[in-house]
């Protein structure tokens, strides 16, 4: 496969299993010429290759020879994300990864550097970001219209299986190649928007175990959070909770509170007016703006995760390659959800609060 047009971005992804989404949001693209995949399950990636038309490789470091492909999607497991993505940018590559970053802090500084140094744009998936309920709730929070910050709620109460765990060689819920279980995997969207709209985590004081499945890391997680601006928090984060009762976000300031349910939906928006009629008004006009089409299953389901804000994140990714400036969402944004999990494990093995660094 070469590019329609040689000014078109040239992408490739890696690992083709939350890497579908990626390659549809690239087909979609605009600017963009989707040109390889890559995965070491041969029969697979020329499967892949052939539904959409582009090149297969089960060798990672021989896709890299390419001077036509500009982006790589890493969509690996965990453990494996900067290590490729240094590689990646050792050839000259831009690197979007797929939640998170990756599962080690100092890997995760070392491709920020590496990235930087050689004037790679590195990104990490956070798509939730994009939705509009999420995007109205921040701009609600950063404009002082909650007032001062409280308290934040989230809940992540999902459920998978354990034909999900034993799944692609079983690196699901392994310390290593997952680097967790619940929170990093499943939970960690939710973390990233806490802390999004809420400011930066101080310090965390948890606990956690395996409950329902047959894993090294957690399935069941719950944490106390404070914030540096002297809000509290509490982090609930599972996968052991059958059927999955889905996500659930509330944060709360001085003025005002907003309850989201599976990042897209407003199910409470009350912000103090003191013209009651305009108060109530408000609140309808944003739970319509955000009410689903259908019931989100991502909860239940792994492959219902939508590909629309996926898109959004990788065109602005394109985009940014493109115009030569900075991801909306980059690596050192990636960075900030990993070291509040993993002040998180810490407490919760330790049995003390963690402050978070």
């Amino acid at each position: 496969m070469k590019k329609t047009n040689p000014l078109n971005i040239g992408y490739a992804v890696v690992g083709l299993g939350r890497g579908i989404s990626h390659i549809n949001s690239v087909k979609n693209a605009e600017n963009c010429d989707l040109l390889a995949v890559c995965d070491t399950n041969a029969e697979k990636v020329k499967l892949v290759a052939e539904q959409n038309g582009c090149d297969a490789y089960t060798d990672f470091s021989e896709m890299l020879k390419r001077d036509d492909i500009d982006i790589v999607s890493i969509c690996t497991p965990s453990g494996m994300h900067c290590d490729m993505a240094i590689e990646a940018a050792n050839a000259g590559k831009h690197c979007m990864i797929e939640k998170p970053i990756d599962v080690r802090l100092e890997v995760i500084d070392k491709a920020i550097e590496v990235f930087a140094a050689k004037g790679l744009k590195l990104g990490c998936i956070f798509q939730n970001r994009f939705e509009p309920a999420i995007k109205m709730a921040h701009e609600a929070m950063t404009t002082g219209r909650l007032g001062m910050p409280l308290v934040a709620n989230v809940m992540i109460k999902w459920h998978r299986t354990d034909e999900y765990y034993l799944a692609n060689g079983g690196w699901r819920g392994t310390w290593k190649w997952d680097g967790g279980g619940s929170l990093m995997n499943q939970s960690i969207h939710t973390i990233d928007i806490m802390q999004w709209l809420m400011g930066e985590v101080d310090s965390v004081f948890a606990t956690m175990r395996v409950a329902n499945h047959d894993i090294e890391s957690e399935d069941i997680a719950c944490a106390l959070v404070k914030f540096k601006n002297g809000a509290m928090g509490t982090i609930t984060g599972s996968t052991a909770t059958y059927p999955g009762f889905g996500t659930s976000i509330e944060v709360h300031g001085t003025k005002g509170g907003i309850c989201i349910r599976d990042y897209a939906s407003i199910v409470q928006w009350k912000i103090f007016n003191e013209d009651k009629e305009a108060m109530k008004a408000e609140e309808e006009s944003m739970i319509e703006k955000t009410r689903p089409v259908k019931k989100s299953l991502v909860s239940s389901d792994p492959n219902a995760i939508s590909n629309n804000t996926t898109f959004i994140q990788i065109q602005d990714f394109i985009n940014a390659v493109k115009e030569k400036r900075d991801p909306a969402i980059d690596g050192k944004v990636g960075r900030e959800a990993v070291k509040i999990i993993l002040a998180i494990y810490e407490s919760a093995k330790s049995g003390r609060e963690v402050k978070v660094q």
